[in-house]
This record gives C-alpha cells, structure tokens and sequence, in this order.
C-alpha cells in the first residue's frame, strides 16, 4: 500500500486505446507514488508509455481503469470542468516544444498563466529566477531555444504548483542550456517542495533524480532509487 502522505498516488492503472479493430494496452497495472519535492524520471524506449502517464497524472486523459491522486484529488471523481480548474491550480507543464505565445513579450506569457489563479508568484521575479531578468521584455522570436524554454518553465512555476510535469524538456537544447534548465527544476523540486515528474530519453539525466522509473511495453520495469543523485552540472552527455 502507498503512503498516505504521497502528492501523486496510482493504483493498478491501465489505459488502453482502440485503433480500428485492433486494441492497444499502452498502459498495463502501473501502481506508484511520489513524494512532495521529489524529483523522479521516467525512462524508457519510445511507445513504452512515459507520456501517457504523464498525460493521465496531468488530467489530459483518463485511464481505463484504475485509480489516480493527486494532492487529495482523485481524478476519476473530476467533471471536464473540475479537470480543467486541477490542470489550471495544481499542475505546471513543462513540454518539449515550448508553446509560447509568439506576440507576447516573455514576462506577458508569464503573466498571461499568472492571471488565471488567485496567488501567483510575481513573473519578474520568477523570471529572474530562471537567469531572465534581463531578457523578459523580449518576444519568443527574439530568444534562443534555451530562453524560451526556461520562459516555458516560468510560466509552469508562477502559478505555485504542487506538481510539475515535463515531458522530454531538454530534447531540443543544447548541452549548457540544458544543463541550465535542469538546474532550475532540479532547484524548483528542492526549494519549493514541488513534485517534478520528468520523462526523457537521456539516460545521463537519471542521475540526478531521487528515483527513476523505467517503464516497458506499458508496464514498471524497474523503480531504482538514486541514493546519492549528481549536480545537473556534474552530467555529460
């Protein structure tokens, strides 16, 4: 049985999907639990299921079985609409396509996600938290992939989430810059007690993280914790 105290509990989860006359498992009895401020990466080969759990935990689809909490919400007992207040006040995504709006200066994407809960952090801050205070007033266009996405990280955190998400972040930054984006989420798990879930293909990455997943062919392989986790700094890929 999981703790009670976990942010994120799954229980004998499974989803499967129907394509034609064929049905897929993309998901077979994932049972888990994460802790606040821990910091966990899912590995695993492509259509092993890592971005469908992270799908389902974030309240973007629903399993076909099985029970998902998250910070005392299960999310079975949501409507569209309690789902999208959980997505909008408990989650922060963080994808691998950085989705900013292209007419908004970097601290108005901040401040765009900022308006739509009762107490966020303020945007300049937490943009200069994430080494942007000099660039905050330039659009998408203007900045380089690694300052988008750590605008795209800034917009996840403003809303002082209980869980963020990320799925394959670093997937197209270089080294320093991803290393650069690593240290903010790796700093936002410490610093905040926030729950990061991280999916990558990267295996370098696992080493910085307190427990790694590594799922197969829809199902836990493997839970691996990491007793002694590196610096992001200290990786090399």
């Amino acid at each position: 049985m999981m703790m009670a105290e976990s942010l994120v509990l799954l229980e004998h989860v499974h989803k499967r999907y129907r394509l034609g006359e064929v049905e897929v498992a993309a998901l077979r009895d994932v049972s888990l639990s994460l802790s606040p401020g821990e910091f966990v990466v899912f590995v695993g080969p492509s259509g092993s299921g890592k971005t469908t759990l992270l799908n389902i935990i974030g309240g973007l689809d629903r399993p076909t079985s099985g029970r998902v909490t998250v910070a005392g919400r299960d999310l079975a007992a949501l409507d569209e609409s309690s789902l999208t207040a959980y997505r909008r006040d408990v989650v922060g995504f963080v994808f691998q396509f950085f989705n900013l709006v292209p007419t908004l200066t970097a601290r108005e994407n901040v401040e765009l996600v900022a308006e739509l809960v009762p107490e966020p952090l303020d945007a300049g801050e937490v943009l200069a938290a994430v080494g942007l205070a000099e660039r905050e007033d330039h659009f998408p266009a203007a900045l380089s992939g690694g300052e988008q996405q750590r605008v795209a990280i800034a917009r996840a955190l403003v809303k002082r989430p209980a869980l963020v998400l990320a799925d394959e972040p670093t997937g197209n930054l270089d080294y320093e810059t991803a290393i650069r984006v690593l240290e903010v989420m790796r700093e936002v798990s410490r610093a905040l007690a926030h729950g990061v879930l991280l999916v990558t293909h990267n295996q370098e990455i696992t080493r910085m993280a307190d427990r790694v997943v590594r799922l197969h062919s829809g199902e836990i392989a493997e839970v691996r914790p990491n007793p002694h986790p590196v610096p992001p700094q200290d990786l090399r890929w």
